[in-house]
């Protein structure tokens, strides 16, 4: 029977896939009605169909696991609610390792699974053999066992969530195209479809690998290309175990799983193919793509080698089937970029299955209650660049994020594609003097620097990398006599008008009333009092002030001010990032040498800390604000592009004998976390008050300010986490981010940022900790941390130990 498509719905949903019916199954859970989901085919016909199934309680990240914990505990009840089988089966995963990275690897993610609830446990050869016997174990070192692990049928498991949604009164229409979203004054009105125009409320691009095309309609940014991806399912094997658990086996880059009696085997590939560089087919449906041999003979001969029984076994089914990759790796789930109202959830990098039902839930929740459940902004839709959502860069990028799905998840791991990219002024004089390069939103930054006759290549590894030595050089010097740092990728907005002052009052959790000569460090706050962003705002006359910020919140704070903006203030933001370049100056030593390249007065009378001047360096006029990221006595100088490699020779040249030392990214960290000072994005986001941060002081209570309600409430209820600092009295081991706090053997918290600090010979941390925040006898508790399955002594402390 033909239904009629309704003239108003107070959501539309995009795309009939595991996301799109995970969506409309949870708006209707949370009592929403008047929900429409749009299949231009059928449902599950895109990508959805053809997923291998794989169900893993345990994924990277903190929002990603609980997306897949929930997933997990959904199945079992969605079936009994239903009455639709999604052939969910729980025998477990087998994760081995043939090197002894690889295995650090695995022992970190077991520790990463305490602060779970996850059973994550190490196992010896002789086990995975008996628990797999058809493993060839040559070369295997261990593994890890995830108990909570399994797989499910793909198109059964979206059937159940499309039947559960029906029975809560979304309708769904298959067959009926989307042509365009319709967009007014930047929001959401509906949109028009083969079959007719639907008024809408809120619109949810659930478009799979159609996500990009339709979002560049409307001028928004889905940063996924859909990628070639191969599997194999044999003919029927005897005797195959029962509840036979799935093996991954990462360095051969594949997968086993049993399939009704069979195996089915698929591989993370180390040679990728973008595919619909041209536009995707209109009549996709069902579809598969050309099997090529070559494209996956080097995995399949490892493939063959781990499970020998695959050599004497026929193959049923080779399957090369479009998957949707991002360009970083993570998913793209949140609002859109200055169009209110339209909500994204795709390229979930293959793991649409595992994830669909957590993450279409956290959408759902975003949109009833206005803003996300839980921490998602590293999801962001707003974190990419417009460059980044172009097919030339993604036709490049999204191939790389499939081929790093099972290559080694180093630490501070760089892609390599599309590089280099975005350079700061100082890049090639970095470059001449032995700079290795990290990438930030296409920036080339200098991540640590070689001694003459030294390759700036680093060698990755869970332990000491081939920079670690070089990196200490960096900090002593930062500590001890004077650094130099890139600081020109950090973003630099202006904001102008007559009521510039009153607006950034608003916005700012610090008194903007300031001198124009000030600099201040703020918070923005949001209305529930979580930390939006933290910046530097640097006043330079009665209507002008410069905000500052990281890097990954360039663009969404400049989001964040025009959110709040209102029709008859008189306010004008510009972007002037390019504009400058910066040199960060830093150490005791650091006034001693501005003194002998200008004549300007630099002493802490003329020159007082959180105050910026204008003077000349050398032959450049620059002006520049006395702060340190660091922690150390310094200046932030920032210098037009043109006199910028002039400011760098000048500082060179009189800093020989001051020992000035190049800094890179690699050591400041570490400075910062010694300091304890906060990289917002890893330390906080938005779902964490000023309170738990120690950041309170920051919130001036003579203003009113967003947020500055809602923050004052929140402390009140003395609700945690805490933020603290962390320090392990082995020098040995290493920090570097999610490892478990211990108290009593049992998981308290967890490090944001960790690196191995110079002025502490030790590894040193910031954490989030379930501590009462009136507990002063830190220094008396016996806390250990967790690395690799060893629980070593720490010390935490809410002061920052230098």
């Amino acid at each position: 029977m033909n239904k009629t498509l309704p003239q108003h719905a107070r959501v539309v949903i995009i795309g009939g896939g595991i996301h799109g019916c995970s969506v409309a199954y949870h708006l209707a859970q949370e009592g929403w009605r008047d929900i429409v989901l749009l299949e231009r085919k059928q449902l599950t016909c895109g990508t959805t169909w053809h997923a291998a199934g794989l169900v893993g309680r345990l994924q990277g990240g903190h929002a990603t696991t609980a997306f897949a914990q929930y997933g997990s505990d959904l199945f079992p009840q969605l079936e009994r609610e239903t009455g639709q089988a999604t052939g969910y089966q729980c025998p477990g995963s087998i994760s081995i390792a043939t090197n002894f990275e690889r295995l650090a690897e695995l022992k970190r993610q077991a520790d990463f699974a305490l602060l779970h609830g996850e059973q994550a446990r190490y196992m010896e050869v002789d086990e995975i053999i008996q628990m797999w016997p058809m493993i060839n174990p040559d070369g295997v070192k261990g593994g890890i066992f995830v108990a909570g692990n399994g797989y499910i049928n793909p198109i059964d498991l979206t059937m159940a969530l499309a039947k559960g949604a029906r029975q809560n009164g979304v309708q769904i229409f298959e067959q009926t195209a989307v042509q365009q979203v319709l967009v007014e004054q930047g929001k959401v009105t509906g949109v028009t479809t083969s079959k007719g125009t639907i008024k809408a409320d809120f619109v949810v691009n659930c478009g799979g690998m159609w996500a990009r095309e339709l979002g560049k309609q409307n001028g928004i940014g889905v940063p996924l290309h859909a990628c070639e991806h191969y599997y194999l399912v044999t003919d029927q094997i005897p005797d195959l175990p029962k509840h036979l658990p799935v093996l991954r086996a990462y360095d051969d880059c594949t997968y086993f799983k049993a399939d009704a009696g069979k195996l089915l085997f698929g591989f993370a590939h180390n040679k990728v193919k973008p595919w619909g560089t041209k536009g995707i087919p209109e009549e996709f449906c069902f579809d598969s793509l050309p099997f090529v041999d070559e494209d996956v003979m080097d995995v399949l001969e490892m493939a063959l080698n781990r499970v020998p029984l695959l050599q004497e076994t026929g193959i049923r089914t080779y399957f090369n089937g479009p998957e949707s990759y991002s360009y970083d790796g993570r998913f793209c789930l949140g609002e859109a970029p200055q169009v209110q109202g339209y909500f994204i959830l795709a390229g979930v990098n293959s793991t649409g299955i595992q994830s669909g039902a957590g993450a279409g839930r956290a959408l759902a929740q975003w949109i009833v209650k206005g803003y996300p459940p839980l921490d998602l902004n590293d999801m962001d839709p707003a974190r990419i660049e417009e460059f980044q959502a172009r097919d030339l860069y993604l036709q490049q990028r999204a191939p790389e994020t499939e081929t790093h799905t099972y290559a080694m998840h180093w630490p501070n791991v760089q892609r390599n594609s599309v590089r280099p990219l975005r350079k700061t002024p100082f890049y090639h004089l970095f470059k001449e003097r032995g700079a290795c390069f990290g990438e930030v939103q296409g920036w080339e930054r200098p991540a640590w620097f070689a001694p003459a006759g030294v390759e700036p290549v680093t060698e990755y590894s869970f332990g000491r990398q081939n920079w670690f030595d070089y990196a200490q050089t960096e900090q002593r010097a930062a500590r001890q006599g004077v650094g130099l740092l890139d600081y020109s990728m950090l973003g630099k907005l202006l904001v102008e008008g007559a009521d510039a002052e009153a607006f950034l009052q608003r916005i700012c959790s610090q008194n903007m009333a300031m001198s124009n000569s000030q600099v201040t460090y703020t918070l923005l706050l949001n209305a529930r009092g979580g930390v939006e962003s933290d910046v530097t705002v640097a006043r330079f006359a009665d209507d002008q002030y410069m905000l500052m910020s990281s890097m990954a919140r360039t663009r969404r704070d400049h989001l964040h001010l025009q959110k709040y903006m209102q029709a008859n203030e008189d306010v004008r933001l510009r972007d002037v990032t390019t504009a400058y370049g910066v040199v960060s100056l830093v150490g005791p030593h650091s006034r001693e040498l501005l003194s002998r390249v200008s004549d300007a007065d630099f002493s802490n009378q003329a020159f007082p800390f959180q105050t910026w001047q204008s003077f000349y360096l050398g032959h450049a006029p620059v002006w520049a604000q006395r702060l340190s990221f660091t922690g150390e006595l310094g200046w932030e100088i920032f210098v037009t592009p043109d006199f910028a490699e002039h400011v760098m020779e000048q500082l060179l040249q009189y800093g020989k004998d001051l020992n000035l030392q190049l800094i890179g990214s690699e050591a400041l960290n570490a400075l910062r976390i010694e300091k304890g000072f906060l990289h917002w994005g890893h330390d906080m986001s938005y779902t964490e008050a000023p309170h738990q941060l120690g950041l309170s002081f920051l919130c001036n209570k003579s203003q009113d300010f967003i947020g500055k309600q809602a923050a004052a409430e929140r402390r009140q209820t003395a609700l945690g986490p805490y933020l603290c600092s962390v320090k392990l009295l082995d020098p040995q081991p290493l920090l570097y981010h999610n490892e478990p706090i211990l108290q009593d053997g049992k998981p308290i918290g967890f490090i944001t940022s960790g690196a191995w600090g110079a002025s502490l010979s030790s590894a040193v941390g910031l954490a989030m900790v379930d501590l009462p925040p009136k507990q002063t006898d830190l220094d008396k508790t016996t806390f250990e941390v967790l690395v690799e399955g060893v629980a070593y002594a720490a010390q935490l402390s809410w002061q920052p130990f230098v």
